[in-house]
């Protein structure tokens, strides 16, 4: 069973995202901030972080560099779900290095796609050097 961190600030889309995961056997823990998200990656140790660009504190975009550039934490994928739809927003999170990209609003089918493709895909740092 693959282990998924989503955080995410807002408490209905936190909701949302552990009942459809979870719904679809994976194993769901949550935070509502970049920082609380980086002390639960180290006690849960996720196969997958589901992230939100705009939290309070560390933005999604730093939360994914740290993760990244920790050599403990770097082959932890990282899909971002955000109402950020723009370019520039999708080009500054694979600059972090995301595995993945989605805005919301999404479908369940959107989602479950996203996330299987993130978890089935070589390692971006190893793609990239």
């Amino acid at each position: 069973m693959n282990r998924v961190l989503v955080i995410d600030d807002e408490e209905d889309i936190r909701n949302l995202l552990q009942t459809i995961l979870t719904g679809n056997g994976f194993e769901v823990f949550t935070a509502k901030s970049g920082e609380e998200g980086l002390i639960k990656v180290d006690e849960v140790h996720p196969d997958l972080v589901v992230l939100d660009v705009v939290l309070p504190g560390l933005s999604g975009y730093e939360v994914c560099r740290l993760l990244k550039h920790k050599s403990s934490t770097r082959g932890i994928k990282v899909l971002f779900v955000t109402a950020l739809g723009r370019e520039v927003d999708r080009r500054y999170a694979f600059e972090a290095g995301c595995d993945g990209y989605i805005t919301k609003p999404f479908t369940v089918a959107e989602l479950l796609t996203a996330v299987d493709e993130v978890l089935r895909s070589p390692d971006q740092l190893a793609t990239n050097t």
